[in-house]
């Protein structure tokens, strides 16, 4: 159904090389589920792009929720908050979801902290869902480097995905600002759905957010890029928006990976970011959708980045199941509504998503959502045909099948050379592949690999 602002009804808009249209499967329910705090946390220190967060508590100390336990060492890195009170039980390396350990925190709740923890997140849901909740500052007040210290202390990182530090990715010289702010509304990876579930749910608050990040890092504009599938979003956001505010929607083609960073910055500016360049080589920022909403809960509310909404769902799961979850940090998956016997479990969507294979892991600031699917048994690979699908299907315009045979055959020279430090690892050319070639696989260990 077309949306039926006429502002949103514009030409819509698209990046140029490349990319696919996999089912979509977006059948979760719109509604955010505030999953039960959990009575034990595991707490990584690295769950973001740069160093490790360092703790600053020991085992043995009580800590109260949404308090910091682990500090930035750098400035390239993210704080890290307790998701629920209690005591620290210990300081160790333990295994995530992938299967490689980290060392986490350990957060056990007794009973008194468990009951006073849910009762303060219920208030704070019910007054959030009302509208009223009392902000604790006046953002008005506040300069660009108060509010980027704010998402810095909050640790808020990019919540699409890459986790990189919000704080830095939004400093920039006053004498240069960014030209536009660009506010990845996309969603485009299959099943997910907790973008969409938090733009229906607090579109106004996703708009002050947006306002904020734009006060925050300098631009003078803001975009917001969504897929013509979330019509009701883009209605809602767009009634939120205040007169000569500088925010505008765009509405984009629904194309996999319209998410993707460079390929949203060439759908919305039309211009692209050259090989191994940033978005501020074009004058552009971006920003995902769940980032803004955490740095307005943060800056107004005073709550940092402890909790956020993930999708689960997945044909693994009943119809009526499918949900969005507003999921505390450090909860175990094993704790999530999520069938274990017979199922393929993915971390994120099945296109840029990780096969789960311990479920004491935990939720972390990345974790976009879960996806439960029956078991797949992958086909034996047939040889390449040349056909030039996966080339096709590349929106980095690169060459993926070369690059795959580069990274089976270890050769890691040879694949910097054709650029494979520029995949963006969706799987597009996997799932173009007709002979079923793990195409992905290969070129992720050759990109690791020819790291210099």
């Amino acid at each position: 159904m077309p949306p039926s602002h006429p502002s949103l009804r514009m030409k819509q808009k698209t990046f140029k090389i490349g990319g696919i249209h996999p089912p979509e499967h977006k059948d979760a329910s719109l509604e955010i589920v505030w999953a039960p705090l959990p009575r034990r946390v595991v707490v990584p220190l690295s769950q973001h792009i740069g160093a490790p967060a360092r703790a600053v508590v020991g085992k043995g100390d009580h800590v109260d929720r949404m308090q910091l336990v682990a500090e930035c060492p750098g400035f390239v890195s993210a704080c890290i908050h307790a998701p629920i009170s209690g005591t620290v039980k210990s300081i160790e390396p333990l295994p995530m979801p992938g299967g490689m350990p980290q060392t986490c925190i350990v957060i056990e709740a007794s009973e008194e902290d468990h009951t006073t923890d849910t009762r303060a997140r219920e208030d704070f849901r019910r007054t959030l869902s009302a509208g009223n909740t009392p902000r604790v500052r006046d953002i008005e007040a506040l300069s660009a480097a108060d509010l980027r210290s704010i998402i810095r202390d909050a640790g808020i990182v990019g919540l699409g995905g890459a986790a990189f530090p919000s704080h830095v990715k939004y400093t920039f010289k006053p004498e240069c600002p960014p030209e536009v702010l660009l506010i990845n509304a996309c969603e485009c990876e299959p099943y997910l759905r907790c973008d969409d579930a938090l733009m229906n749910a607090f579109p106004a608050l996703v708009i002050d957010g947006i306002s904020l990040l734009m006060r925050a890092t300098g631009a003078p504009q803001a975009v917001i890029g969504i897929e013509e599938n979330k019509t009701a979003a883009a209605e809602a956001l767009q009634a939120c928006i205040p007169a000569e505010s500088g925010i505008r929607i765009q509405i984009l083609k629904t194309k996999y990976p319209q998410g993707g960073e460079k390929q949203l910055i060439e759908a919305v500016t039309g211009r692209r970011v050259a090989s191994g360049a940033l978005p501020s080589s074009v004058g552009a920022i971006v920003a995902n959708v769940a980032t803004a909403f955490a740095a307005m809960t943060a800056t107004a509310f005073g709550r940092p980045l402890i909790e956020r909404v993930i999708t689960i769902t997945g044909e693994g799961i009943p119809a009526d199941e499918r949900r969005n979850y507003m999921v505390a940090l450090g909860t175990a998956l094993a704790e999530l509504p999520i069938p274990t016997a017979d199922t393929k479990i993915i971390i994120g969507g099945p296109m840029m998503g990780r096969t789960a294979v311990d479920l004491r892991g935990p939720v972390v600031k990345g974790t976009s959502g879960v996806t439960v699917l029956p078991p797949l048994r992958r086909p034996e690979p047939e040889p390449c045909l040349r056909c030039g699908a996966c080339v096709r299907a590349c929106p980095m315009g690169l060459e993926p099948y070369i690059l795959s045979r580069f990274g089976k055959l270890r050769m890691w020279d040879e694949a910097r050379e054709r650029a494979v430090g520029d995949c963006l690892e969706c799987g597009a050319c996997s799932f173009s592949c007709p002979s079923g070639r793990p195409l992905l696989d290969y070129i992720r260990l050759a990109k690791q690999r020819s790291r210099k």
